[in-house]
Order: C-alpha cells, then sequence, then structure tokens
C-alpha cells in the first residue's frame, strides 16, 4: 500500500460518496422515456456485489437513481425492444442474471479448431480448462448499463467485480495458438501459477537474446508459472525468474512455446520510457478494464499517480504517454479500510488514484542487477 502525505487532498476529493456516482447521459429526443432501465436497482445490485468483497458502502439518494434512470432510458430502443429491455430490468431487479447465454459468441469470439498437436502440448494440470470460466458473455441490461454500452448486443466480463466490457481474444493470438504457441505484447492477459489474473506490461529480448516479459511484482512469485490468458489452452509458457518488491516489478523468462511482439490487440508500443509531467493525460490497457485515460497527478523519480482508471486484474498494466511506454500500473492508492477501485465506467473519475511504476525506474534496475531482463529492448515487430 502506497502513502503519499501530499496526495492526501487528491484522495479525500475522489473518494466515494455512495456506492458509486453515475455520470446521467445528455438527453436526446423529447419523446416520454421507456421504463428499460432501474438504476435504484443497478445501484442496489452494485452495492450487493460490494458487500461480497468485504465493501460495505452508504445507500444513494434516491433522487439521483430517479434522474439516473430516466436519463438511461432515453436512450434505450424504443418499443418493441423497449418492453423486452423493461422484461430484462425487471428480471434484474429480482434476481440478478449470472448465467452464460447459449446465443452468446463463443468463448473465443474466432473459434479455433485445435490441431491434434496443440492438442498434446495443453497442459492437462493447468486450469482453467476447456472453456475458460474467466470469459464470460452477457446480455442482460445490467451488465450493459454497467459496462457504458446499453445497445450492444453482449458485454465480456473477464475479471470478477469488474463491469468494463473487456479486451477480447486478438487475431494474433489466435494465429499463434494453432502452432501451439502462445502471443506476448504490451497488455496481454496473464495467468499466473494458473490463478492469478494479471496484464503484461511489455515483452521482448535481453542483451543475451532472451525473450522476456514484464509485469506487476506482486502477481507471483519467482518460480512461479504464466501463461497468456488469450491462449490458456497452451497451457504455461513462461516463468518469473525475478521481481523487485520495492518498484514492484517481475520478470518473466518465456519458453520455446513463446513468441513476443511490441504489437498487441491493437496496442504497439515503439518507444520506452520518458518523462512525465503533472497535468499530462496518459492511457493504459487492462485486462479488468480495458483502454483508460487520465491525468496525472504527481510525479517522483520512481513512480507516477494518475487517474486512470484501474483495479484488479490491470496490474501490470502498460501506461502510455505521448506514443511512449511510460510505467507499468502497480495498484490504486486505498487509505486504510476503504476500497475505492474503478470498476465501472459511469464512475468517471469517481475512484481513487492509481500509482505506476516509471518505466525509466523499472530499466535502471534491469541493467544495474544484472542477469535475466538486463539490457530489455522490444522487438523489432
Amino acid at each position: 500500500m502506497l502513502r503519499i502525505p501530499h496526495l492526501k487532498k487528491v484522495l479525500v476529493g475522489s473518494a466515494f460518496a455512495g456506492a458509486f456516482f453515475f455520470a446521467a447521459p445528455a438527453a436526446g429526443a423529447q419523446e416520454a422515456p421507456q421504463p428499460g432501465f432501474d438504476a435504484a436497482a443497478a445501484v442496489d445490485q452494485v452495492r450487493s456485489d460490494l458487500a461480497d468483497w468485504g465493501i460495505s458502502t452508504p445507500e444513494v439518494d434516491p433522487q439521483v437513481t430517479d434522474a439516473v434512470t430516466e436519463a438511461v432510458n432515453q436512450h434505450l430502443p424504443q418499443a418493441p425492444q423497449a418492453q423486452q429491455a423493461a422484461d430484462q430490468a425487471a428480471a434484474v431487479a429480482t434476481a440478478p442474471q449470472t448465467h452464460d447465454y447459449a446465443d452468446a459468441p463463443a468463448t473465443n469470439p474466432n473459434p479455433i479448431e485445435l490441431e491434434e498437436t496443440v492438442r498434446q502440448a495443453t497442459q492437462p494440470e493447468f486450469k482453467p480448462q476447456n472453456i475458460d470460466p474467466n470469459y464470460q458473455w452477457r446480455n442482460d441490461m445490467f451488465s450493459k448499463v454497467m459496462a457504458g454500452k446499453p445497445t450492444k448486443d453482449f458485454i465480456l466480463h473477464r475479471v470478477p467485480g469488474s463491469y468494463f466490457d473487456a479486451p477480447q481474444v486478438p487475431e494474433e493470438s489466435n494465429a499463434a495458438l494453432t502452432e501451439g504457441k502462445s502471443l506476448y505484447g504490451p497488455g496481454t492477459p496473464i495467468y499466473v501459477n494458473d490463478e492469478s489474473m494479471c496484464t503484461l506490461t511489455a515483452a521482448g529480448t535481453d542483451n543475451a537474446g532472451r525473450k522476456v516479459g514484464l509485469t506487476a511484482g506482486h502477481c507471483g512469485e519467482v518460480g512461479q508459472s504464466v501463461a497468456s490468458a488469450d491462449s490458456w489452452q497452451v497451457g504455461p509458457s513462461g516463468t518469473i525468474v525475478d521481481k523487485n518488491a520495492e518498484l514492484d516489478y517481475s520478470v518473466v523468462e518465456f519458453g520455446a512455446n513463446a513468441e513476443v511482439s511490441r504489437t498487441y490487440n491493437g496496442v504497439t508500443a515503439n518507444r520506452l520510457g520518458g518523462n512525465v509531467k503533472p497535468g499530462d493525460i496518459s492511457c493504459k490497457r487492462g485486462l479488468a478494464t480495458g483502454d483508460t485515460c487520465g491525468m496525472t497527478l504527481a510525479t517522483i523519480p520512481q513512480y507516477q499517480f494518475t487517474q486512470v482508471c484501474a483495479m484488479q486484474g490491470d496490474s501490470g498494466a502498460p501506461l502510455f504517454n505521448r506514443g511512449r511506454l511510460v510505467g507499468s500500473v502497480t495498484g490504486g492508492i486505498n487509505p486504510p479500510g476503504f476500497n475505492g477501485a474503478c470498476r465501472t465506467p459511469l464512475q468517471g473519475a469517481v475512484h481513487v488514484p492509481t500509482a505506476v511504476t516509471n518505466m525509466d525506474a523499472i530499466l535502471a534496475d534491469l541493467n544495474r542487477r544484472g542477469g535475466v531482463g538486463a539490457g530489455f529492448s522490444l522487438p523489432e515487430n
């Protein structure tokens, strides 16, 4: 837990006043709103979900939820779809849906029939198996509204407690999978030791030509296995070989069944490091909350503190500023006894700040320590 005294005012200003604050959409056409969404029920569901995580939140003013209900309903489909939406919202209010849907996209949006060699390469002891339980499609109205996409057909959830529409498996990962390999690059979702979910900061090579990756230090311990959550069928394809707890970064050495790239799922790291100043806007790509941007609040030699949205699962996510990969997400700055993680885009900037380890500090430490990861550089492609 990082505690920075001069950020005290920022922390207080960013804390939740209720379960969360909604940013109501601007009003559209002036026709009467359709009864498609009940904000009060949504808030109650959020409070219930947070309670499951041991987080107690006060009730939200009914005037706020009534205003949100009216604003959201103006953007929902008109009859006859509106009646279907109303039925879905009513079902959410009484018994929120938690099951998958038969007509949802496959676990992999572009399923691939694995060749026998790939099947043999799959390690039976690796979990999850067959169908990744953390790759879940939802089409209930509650999930779509909480993701800020009420008109989208399906929302993808990949991290428990996150209401964001998560990044899908990219085509380049599927292509590597057909060859029995996992592809790694900036923003690749990973499993550590078969259970922890994190995000890869970057992948490349060191001065000895070894394929290596970087992620948050608290994601695992030295000796634990690493696998791509986008091609988990391959099984573990890397091992944590070094870490610095103070800077909160880990070094992953990849095996023969891994490939590295500077581009992954539409995100490219062209350069490493660089200065970030308070007031600058930076953006990250994480497993839990996808692509989010926020203002830099403060910087010190080893860390920067931003209002970029992040939560569990985004640890290790690459942070970009002016085209440079400038840092690795380490975690939220939570006051004792308080958890104000960013769990839905409806929060806007109302969440605790995020701490990010500066890439320059990571690279300097790698070179100072020597060994695997020293001289880290990005791949040519």
